[in-house]
């Protein structure tokens, strides 16, 4: 009777636990660079990142990407006020006051979110969107775009666009 009580007492300290869920580690003041066969492809930084067990991480304090070209030149930055990377799908979600800016074409993106698909290089989403660039500032639902914004697709457009015709027409 005895060794039930103290195995009962025992199991009943078991099922208490409580299993951590939290973080597996914290890194502050992340400055991370990605390359492949010698070549910087792109650069992250982050005032805190928190990595889980089961490799997701998230970025409480906000994200900054830069993608590089084949020649070390940024071609294209990502911001976020907060971001999230599920690694099962290798797939990051950035949130509030995001911008992507394509340096080379002189384009501006705007939203509240963004996902990045790091194995197709792309961009999209289904939210609201802005998007600058030299002539007109265009506004439309939903976007799928190349991580460099060397092109991208709006959805459903609105708005109006201005185009330029000849004279002679």
């Amino acid at each position: 009777m005895i060794a039930l009580t103290s195995c009962s007492d025992g199991q009943d300290q078991l099922d208490e636990v409580t299993v951590y869920e939290g973080p597996f580690y914290e890194v502050e003041d992340l400055n991370l660079w990605y390359s492949d066969s010698a070549v910087v492809r792109l650069m992250v930084q982050a005032a805190l990142m928190k990595e889980f067990e089961n490799g997701d991480q998230e970025y409480p304090k906000g994200i900054y990407v830069e993608f590089y070209e084949e020649d070390s030149v940024v071609s294209s930055t990502l911001q976020g006020d907060q971001a999230y990377y599920t690694k099962e799908t290798n797939i990051y979600r950035a949130l509030g006051n995001v911008k992507l800016i394509s340096l080379k074409n002189q384009q501006k993106l705007s939203t509240e979110e963004l996902f990045w698909d790091v194995d197709e290089e792309q961009v999209y989403t289904d939210k609201f969107v802005i998007i600058e660039t030299e002539d007109d500032v265009l506004h439309g639902e939903g976007l799928t775009a190349k991580q460099d914004f060397s092109s991208y697709r709006i959805l459903k457009p609105t708005g109006e666009l201005g185009l330029d015709t000849p004279e002679n027409e």
